[in-house]
Formats: C-alpha cells, sequence, structure tokens
C-alpha cells in the first residue's frame, strides 16, 4: 500500500529515539514489498523456539518511542482508494513518555461535508468529556459522503491508531472508540471488522443502520447515548435496534436522554457516565469465548486481515463444509443466519470451536493462553481436529505481529484446521 506522509510526519521519524531492534523495523514497514525482503533478512538463519520468544518479547516490550513531537500534529495518508484523508491526534497535557496512557478514536458526523473533513475539530471538542482519563484523543477525518464503515476508512483508522502506538508508549488494553451522528453509526460499523481493537465502545446519537455483522458486537460493551427527541435518528428506531442487538447477545448499555434532540454534546453532558464506562472496561487480549462471522458481499477485503480475524481466531476460508454447527441463536435478534460463523471457547489447553459456513480456521496461540509444555488440543463441531504439542515460531511471531500491531497481541505459534479434515497432530 502506498502511503502519502506530509512534512510534519517525515520530521517526526527524524527525532527517534534511536534506532529500533530490526524485529520492531519490520513490523514498522509500510511498504509490504520491503517488509518481505526485511523477513526472509531476519529468517536467514535457523531459528528456535526461544529465538522465537526473544523475538516475540522485543516486540511486546523494547520500543523505543520517538522525542520531541508536537503535543498535537495533523498528518494526511493515502486511503486504498487512492483518496488522501487526514487524521489528527492530542497529546493529553501531562503526557509522559514513560507512562502508558489510553486512546479514544473519535468519529465525526457529517461525513457529507467537504474535505478535509471534521477530525481535527471534534476530537479536541469532545475530548474535553475524558480529559480528565489522560486519553492520546484521535481524530481521523471523512469527507463526500465516504461512510466510516468502507475498507478505504477502516485502514485510515487502523493507520491512525498505528501512528499513535509507534510514536508514543499507549496501552494497548485501553483504546476506545466514539463517535456522534455519522460517527455514532460508524462505530458500530467499524466494530463489525475491528472489535479486536477495542475495550468498548460509546456511540453517541447514531444507530446501527447497515450493519450486517452484529455476532462481532458481541465481543465487547457498548454505551448508546441518544435524545428522545431526535429528528434524523428516531427514538421509536434506535429502541428497536437496541432491544434486537440485546436479543443478539450484545452488551449495550442504552441511555436515552428525555427532551433531548439530535445533539453531539449528549457525550458532554453525560462525561460522568462516559468517564464511569471507560474506566470499568480493559480489554482482554485473550477472552476466553470469541465470536466471528464474515460477509462476503463486502468483496475481496471479507477474507482479508483484518475483517477475517478476531483476537485469536481466524475465518481463513468460507464455504460449504459437511461438517456444520447449528447455531441455537442462528437468527436471534438481529443476527444473520447466512453469513460464515465461527465460535471458539478456550479452556486450559483445549480449544472448541463451533463453525458454520466455514472450511478453514486458525487458532493463534500465545504462551499467556495455552501451556506450550502441554498438548493443545482442538475440537471442531464436536469432532476431534488437533492434538499435538506447539512451538513458538519466529516466522508466526513476525508475520502475526506485522499484521496486528498491538504489543499486546504478540502469538507464537498457529495451527489452521481445515474443517472436514481428519484430526492431525503437529
Amino acid at each position: 500500500m502506498k502511503i502519502a506522509w506530509s512534512l510534519v510526519a517525515v520530521l517526526a521519524v527524524a527525532v527517534q529515539a534511536g534506532p529500533q531492534p530490526p524485529e520492531i523495523d519490520y513490523v514498522d514497514e509500510q511498504d509490504d514489498a520491503k517488509a518481505a525482503l526485511m523477513l526472509e533478512k531476519l529468517l536467514k538463519k535457523p531459528l528456535t523456539a526461544k529465538d522465537a520468544a526473544r523475538i516475540a518479547d522485543t516486540i511486546a516490550k523494547k520500543r523505543l518511542y520517538a522525542t520531541g513531537l508536537k503535543d498535537t500534529q495533523t498528518l494526511k495518508f493515502e486511503c486504498p482508494d487512492g483518496v488522501s484523508r487526514e487524521f489528527t491526534y492530542y497529546l493529553p497535557k501531562k503526557y509522559a513518555p514513560n507512562k502508558a496512557v489510553p486512546v479514544v478514536v473519535w468519529l465525526h458526523g457529517a461525513i457529507s461535508q467537504p474535505p478535509p473533513g471534521g477530525g481535527h475539530h471534534e476530537s479536541k471538542t469532545f475530548g474535553a468529556a475524558v480529559e480528565e482519563l489522560g486519553p492520546i484523543m484521535v481524530g481521523p477525518s471523512t469527507h463526500s459522503k465516504v461512510e466510516w464503515g468502507e475498507p478505504a476508512n477502516r485502514a485510515l483508522l487502523r493507520h491512525a491508531v498505528e501512528y499513535v502506538k509507534r510514536n508514543f508508549r499507549v496501552d494497548d488494553d485501553r483504546v476506545y472508540l466514539a463517535g456522534d451522528s455519522d460517527g455514532g453509526r460508524g462505530t458500530y460499523a467499524i466494530l463489525e471488522t475491528l472489535a479486536g481493537t477495542f475495550a468498548c465502545a460509546i456511540p453517541v446519537i447514531g444507530s446501527p443502520g447497515g450493519v450486517t455483522r452484529f455476532n462481532n458486537l458481541r465481543n465487547l460493551s457498548l454505551l448508546a447515548i441518544n435524545g428522545e427527541k431526535d429528528g434524523l435518528f428516531t427514538i421509536a428506531e434506535v429502541r428497536k435496534d437496541v432491544e434486537g442487538m440485546k436479543a443478539s447477545g450484545i452488551d449495550i448499555t442504552f441511555v436515552e436522554m428525555a427532551g433531548k434532540g439530535h445533539d453531539p454534546s449528549l457525550f458532554i453532558q453525560k462525561g460522568d457516565a462516559v468517564r464511569k464506562f471507560i474506566l470499568a472496561h480493559t480489554r482482554d487480549p485473550f477472552p476466553k469465548t470469541v465470536h466471528w462471522c464474515v460477509d462476503k458481499t463486502e468483496g475481496e477485503t471479507a477474507l482479508k486481515f483484518p475483517a477475517n480475524t478476531f483476537r485469536w481466531i481466524r475465518i481463513e476460508e468460507a464455504g460449504e463444509a459437511k461438517s456444520q454447527h447449528a447455531f441455537e441463536d442462528a437468527s436471534k435478534g438481529l443476527l444473520r443466519a447466512d453469513l460464515p460463523r465461527i465460535e471458539a471457547v478456550r479452556d486450559g489447553n483445549k480449544i472448541v470451536v463451533r463453525t458454520s459456513g466455514v472450511t478453514k480456521y486458525t487458532v493463534l496461540l500465545a504462551p499467556g493462553m495455552v501451556d506450550f509444555a502441554k498438548p493443545v488440543v482442538i475440537e471442531t463441531n464436536g469432532k476431534p481436529s488437533f492434538e499435538g504439542t506447539v512451538v513458538a515460531d519466529a516466522r508466526t511471531v513476525l508475520e502475526e505481529a506485522r499484521q496486528f500491531r498491538d504489543g499486546k497481541l504478540v502469538f507464537q505459534a498457529r495451527v489452521t484446521v481445515e474443517v472436514d479434515a481428519l484430526p492431525r497432530d503437529k
């Protein structure tokens, strides 16, 4: 992917605290062709499981952070649709490089506005509601009616978060998503494919119109704030959507503000509730249960990272398999039975997977999930798929780390299962 950097971004690289370890340089490399050459160089000599564990530790803990960066900058990114869009960050007043801080990503409303969009203004305005929590505010900007859930804006949001993580000490488990109006609607849409990034989400004066993968929203908690007299997202429709989400197994807290209309400042007015909600939610990088589905009507991005992956589970291929699980809640609430779906539960070294419309999937493994000294057992739709020990692998560590670019999601092994294949040992 080609990336257009503004001059200030180039200057930011010039004040890097020091040379990064080569493994981190590889993870950070934006050019896929260059990264491929770097990877082969890193893997040129044989590497042991001990080496792989060392690399994982380096990626998770040994990053050097830039010094002298501005407290706020607006930078540009060339999105996959060829359009250059902006994002802005604001550091907290008392930012200290030796302390990991949370991040709040704010999705602005009025996406029909002309370039450059409203991220710069809105992220500063609504950041006031959470200022006492000390987060870095990140405000991507869209315009010209390009929805937040479009692949172009998903890439913009990912890049903005990755930029902040590269340059400032961020707590990966305290990254939050919020937005108003079109950005509130966009908050729901972003979670369809990027839920793994966030600890929780707060859509304001929006609704989940256009969302198809409600199953993916089951992985985190939401606080929805709407006005009773909203003339754009009418409260009757929002109530219906909220009830549908609750019936779908989504953990959503709904705040309906009496007498209020389509007012973005409801986020500020409910500041106490917002701050309390954020403080109550820290991401679990390796949850015991994960849910995920894909929507192939999206096109080629549907089965590519990150749309096909949540934390430690990935749908590799979708289609009709002989082995299928009949999910009892397949059409419950707003869930869609026609979408390829996977559910995985880990208990010690045993992982139980249930699938529908999935022919191949991958389980990503880290020492924080399973004991690598003992056999790992994977069961698919009630039948054994894999049993054996797993070994930390340097290629897996590096490739997955470059995809996730998340210091808490560093995996050391992976097992790929063909749903209809005979059980195997590694």
